[in-house]
């Protein structure tokens, strides 16, 4: 079973401890590659970051809250906003927004690290409380579900024709387009996996 955990960071100005903590975040358990993507002008609305190939086929996802609100985009919306969206098309992936800003938490936003806010912590000491924690439990939760697809694949006779495993495999892997997916196929593998085939698998 693969246990490799791609993280993605977004920022606008790379946060340098930032940077560093997830750059060096480890875990006996795992093996983190994390890619930094620098959001430029040139990301005009949120599907031309969509297509980035690094945030398409990630596992966990660090995204700044601010970066569609202060530039020149034409549709503004938040970190947290983008969060839904980037959810909607890749389910299988978990995406955690930071900010500089007070009172996001209510979304289940990250405050950054702030000398001025965390008193004697270092960077990591307060990254390790916020954020190392969430990782660790997004790693665990995406290597179950890894588990469970290979049980999937094993166990074809449960679901006869049906494409939807297929679909799970390419939504895990990062190929299948968010704009493939209408409410009602959502809705569909929602209810296929929780009655249909989640029971086979605890049986």
């Amino acid at each position: 079973m693969k246990k490799e955990i791609s993280i993605v960071y977004i920022d606008d100005k790379l946060d340098n401890l930032l940077s560093r903590y997830i750059d060096e975040f480890s875990d006996s358990d795992f093996e983190f590659r994390s890619t930094e993507i620098r959001f430029t002008d040139k990301y005009k609305n949120f599907e031309l970051l969509l297509e980035e190939n690094a945030l398409k086929t990630s596992d966990i996802v660090i995204i700044d809250s601010k970066l569609f609100e202060d530039r020149e985009v034409t549709e503004k919306f938040s970190g947290e906003e983008f969060k839904l969206i980037y959810t909607t098309g890749h389910p299988y992936s978990k995406i955690f927004v930071i900010t500089q800003n007070e009172g996001l938490e209510k979304f289940g936003t990250i405050k950054k690290y702030d000398t001025r806010a965390t008193g004697s912590k270092t960077a990591a000491e307060y990254y390790d409380e916020v954020l190392g924690e969430k990782i660790k439990e997004a790693s665990d939760e995406i290597l179950q579900k890894r588990r469970i697809l290979e049980k999937l694949k094993g166990n074809s006779e449960f679901y006869g024709d049906s494409l939807v495993v297929d679909k799970i495999d390419e939504l895990m892997e990062g190929s299948s387009s968010y704009k493939d997916l209408t409410d009602d196929k959502i809705d569909e593998l929602i209810l296929l996996i929780e009655n249909t085939i989640k029971p086979k698998l605890d049986e």
